[in-house]
């Protein structure tokens, strides 16, 4: 297993693993249902790489006597906001697209990313790392020290 931040040749792949999670969750019937939703997710990764807007992290493994492969990746968007006691920086992570192939679960690609993830989290001194975690996710999440916020609220314009 290789854990590794994500280059420009990898976002065909994050975008794929991506549109998986959507499938999971049932917003999607297929990764290539939505060409629209996979340019535009293809866009994000293109543009958040150039502008480190957002980091993202790979698994590589392979199967006996096979090449490796791209079979779990996260990624972490930094968003600023102003500063704030306990963040002069402003700087927080939100994290994101954490998804592994189902056939290697529980093999601890998903930890070893988090584990990435947070170094580097730590290394750029960010406020604080927030996410929203699937009722799968969360133990891994609340083992490393994430803890749920109850003052969060979550508005959605388009939602009425």
């Amino acid at each position: 297993m290789i854990i590794r931040q994500a280059r420009a040749a990898d976002i065909p792949a994050l975008v794929e693993l991506r549109m998986r999670l959507f499938c999971e969750v049932e917003e999607l019937d297929h990764p290539q249902a939505d060409p629209v939703l996979w340019q535009a997710t293809f866009d994000y990764f293109t543009r958040a790489a150039g502008d480190e807007s957002a980091f993202s992290w790979l698994a590589e493994a392979a199967k006996q006597g096979r090449d490796p492969q791209i079979v779990a990746a996260g990624t972490l968007a930094l968003f600023v906001r102003p500063p704030y006691p306990g963040n002069l920086a402003g700087v927080e992570g939100y994290l994101l697209n954490m998804y592994t192939l189902p056939e290697w679960r529980q093999q601890g690609l998903a930890t070893a990313l988090l584990d990435a993830i947070t170094a580097y989290a730590k290394a750029r001194e960010l406020g604080k790392v927030w996410l929203h975690a699937s009722d799968e996710g969360r133990p891994l999440y609340e083992r490393i020290g994430f803890v749920t916020n109850p003052d969060y609220l979550e508005w959605r314009p388009g939602a009425g």
